[in-house]
């Protein structure tokens, strides 16, 4: 949501969606601002790369970017650490 919030040009509506089954967490977060792919940098953080990694680093995915008119964020993650990385 805060990322949302500060990089969204002219969004006026913030969705968020969480879907959980037995093995994944599914988060969604889209906004209605400009679709554009280029998005106002702020620095102080990692931003799309940063998410990525840390997705992967628990064994799940992020995808970001314009999707029907709007910027997306879809993250996947399984509700079990993957093998190696308990307690983490």
């Amino acid at each position: 949501m805060t990322n949302a919030r500060r990089h969204a040009r002219h969004a006026t509506r913030i969705e968020v969606r969480v879907d959980i089954d037995a093995d994944t967490v599914r988060l969604r977060v889209s906004d209605d601002g400009d679709s554009s792919t280029a998005r106002p940098a702020v620095s102080g953080g990692f931003g799309i790369v940063g998410m990525t990694e840390r997705a992967a680093l628990l064994g799940g995915t992020c995808d970001a970017g314009p999707s029907q008119d709007r910027w997306t964020v879809a993250v996947a993650l399984p509700r079990q650490a993957p093998a190696g990385r308990a307690g983490t």
